[in-house]
């Protein structure tokens, strides 16, 4: 009788200490000691909108003094975004210095964080399995963001019983991998093998785990070049160029110096390709608009021009 008494008192309390959310959206507050559970339904899951640890408020809680100018965790957002973006399903709590560090040593600290269930998903391939890839597709108007990318073996029952090497392995390029075939598009393939990869752990079976949501297409910037004319693309701090379509040659009379259309076909097949290799996951870059840039002359005797609209994305790696 005794310790169903006493379970009963501890999964009281653990229900205390635990605020739980299936909202769509929603903000709250975690004091001291207290945990938070997010959690999405259906073809939805978590993206982190805000997130601060630390403290700025005297009455936030409890009565607490603040540090000159208070004080905050500044890779708070970030690891947080980590660690539930993606997921249908993300446990935090305000334990300082497993995650975020310290700010502030000594005083109460607290989380105010904000979210929101968005389209998207986290799913997990197995290397020589007979589905052997990912295929992701964004509805409507939108396109992908990658949040995490995993490729390696941290797992003994993922993918069959395996041994996992001393440390775990893990491709280091397997988030720029992932981000450079799929963000921003409305659909991508990613195979789970070592040709896109490499091999961190050789002998070894490992699989592929992949994070995103699905975000609103941008309109599109668009940048008008001149033949013999330097231009720069450029996006805002923790943004990237994501360069969606590019041509070099001259399809419209009136642009650049206007000009009659010559028969026959102007335009630098390769035109998307160069362009792309150049600013591609910068966060600027600079073009020339010239034959020697896209590596022979589509008309010769003909004014060109480049035609470019990219996109700025958020990448993390």
């Amino acid at each position: 009788m005794m310790e169903r008494y006493i379970l009963f008192l501890l999964l009281s309390w653990f229900l205390v200490q635990v605020v739980k959310s299936e909202c769509t959206a929603g903000e709250e507050t975690i004091c001291k000691n207290n945990d938070y559970i997010f959690q999405c339904t259906g073809n939805r899951v978590i993206e982190i909108q805000s997130m601060f640890y630390g403290r700025e408020s005297n009455t936030i809680c409890g009565n607490s003094p603040i540090p000159a100018g208070g004080c905050s965790a500044p890779s708070a957002l970030g690891i947080i975004s980590s660690k539930c973006n993606g997921k249908k399903f993300c446990y935090i709590n305000t334990i300082p210095h497993t995650l975020y560090g310290d700010p502030c040593v000594g005083m109460d600290k607290y989380i105010q964080v904000s979210w929101k269930c968005v389209e998207g998903g986290t799913d997990t391939v197995c290397e020589h399995s007979d589905r052997g890839s990912l295929d992701i597709t964004c509805t409507g108007n939108k396109v992908i963001k990658i949040h995490s990318s995993f490729y390696g073996r941290e797992s003994s029952i993922k993918c069959g019983d395996h041994n996992v090497p001393e440390g775990g392995c893990s491709s280091a390029s397997a988030l720029s991998t992932v981000v450079s075939r799929c963000g921003g598009e409305r659909s991508c393939h990613v195979p789970a093998n070592n040709y896109i990869f490499g091999d961190p752990c050789i002998g070894v079976r490992k699989y592929m785990t992949v994070s995103w949501t699905c975000e609103q297409q941008r309109v599109p910037h668009k940048q008008l070049v001149c033949e013999r004319v330097t231009a720069q693309l450029s996006c805002s701090e923790g943004m990237n160029v994501r360069v969606t379509k590019a041509t070099y040659g001259r399809s419209d009379p009136k642009k650049c110096k206007p000009q009659s259309i010559p028969s026959g076909r102007c335009d630098a097949p390769n035109a998307l390709m160069v362009v792309r290799k150049n600013c591609d996951y910068l966060q600027s870059c600079t073009l020339e608009s010239n034959n020697a840039a896209f590596g022979h002359d589509p008309c010769p005797g003909t004014q060109k021009y480049l035609e470019v609209e990219y996109q700025c994305i958020s990448t993390t790696f």
